[in-house]
């Protein structure tokens, strides 16, 4: 995570905690984005965390949640592809002279970025299938 801003995120101890580590959101799927003029704006990602090659060669999954970026006061966005389907190679946080940057780094389906004075982070667990 660039910058090493992690514990100056609210909420974001917590899901290192839950993953053991800063997550990389590798192929995790967004499900929302909520833009608001006032009040608090979200975007929703599915994630969880990879675990060893299974019998059949596969990499196991567990640890699921998803996760919420809240966003106040966004400052400037770039967002594009949002689908039916949107599959992430990845998800950044920095610190930026006017606040905070989340850049999510596209798959398929939706990329870009959201620049906000303040944001924080919630999860909650989730199903395998969300």
């Amino acid at each position: 995570m660039p910058n090493l801003i992690e514990s100056t995120i609210p909420g974001a101890e917590q899901l290192i905690a839950w993953f053991g580590a800063w997550p990389t959101f590798h192929d995790a799927e967004v499900l929302e984005l909520s833009l608001r003029r006032e009040g608090k704006s979200c975007v929703r990602v599915h994630a969880w965390r990879i675990i060893a090659v299974d019998s059949t060669g596969h990499f196991g999954r567990d640890h699921h949640v998803i996760v919420s970026f809240w966003f106040e006061d966004v400052l400037d966005l770039g967002l594009a592809d949002f689908s039916g389907q949107n599959v992430i190679d990845g998800l950044t946080c920095e610190k930026t002279e006017r606040g905070f940057k989340v850049t999510i780094v596209p798959c398929w389906g939706v990329n870009g970025y959201i620049e906000a004075k303040r944001i924080s982070i919630s999860f909650e667990p989730a199903n395998a299938r969300q």
